[in-house]
């Protein structure tokens, strides 16, 4: 259950870590994108959901140069903070938009028309639309 403190906290997190993750020399060259912050209501951990852009830098070593500079950021974002306790930041994979990818794939392989609108699907319990097919009396 996310309280307005662990929103605002958040949030707080989420911009001032992407600021250090852009000026971070070890990350030159990858687009990394924070997708979202969650704190923990004891605001002791802040987990970190993190997506990477197609690069030639493996996600494993995207992932180890983030820990590696975990500590440092931590204190940097302690000092914005200014509560009782910084959150202990961990870092983790957000896989929902390479699952978004795999779905446009199969999409896209199945030749669907993406924006139109397919006949809905008649129920078992739905008798036919009278206006489709012309009635037939039974002898």
């Amino acid at each position: 259950m996310s309280t307005r403190r662990t929103i605002r906290v958040s949030e707080i997190i989420r911009k001032e870590l992407a600021k250090l993750i852009a000026r971070t020399r070890t990350l030159e060259g990858q687009i990394i994108t924070i997708s979202s912050v969650e704190t923990a209501p004891d605001m002791r951990n802040a987990f970190i959901y993190v997506s990477v852009l197609e690069t030639e830098v493996p996600r494993e070593k995207t992932m180890a140069e983030l820990v590696k500079h975990r500590r440092e950021w931590q204190r940097e974002l302690g000092q914005h903070l200014q509560s009782k306790f910084t959150p202990a930041l961990q870092f983790r994979f957000d896989e929902s938009i390479e699952r978004g990818d795999r779905v446009m794939e199969i999409l896209t392989d199945l030749n669907l028309p993406i924006g139109d609108t397919l006949p809905p699907i008649p129920r078992d319990d739905e008798e036919p639309d009278s206006h489709d097919e012309p009635h037939q009396s039974r002898p």
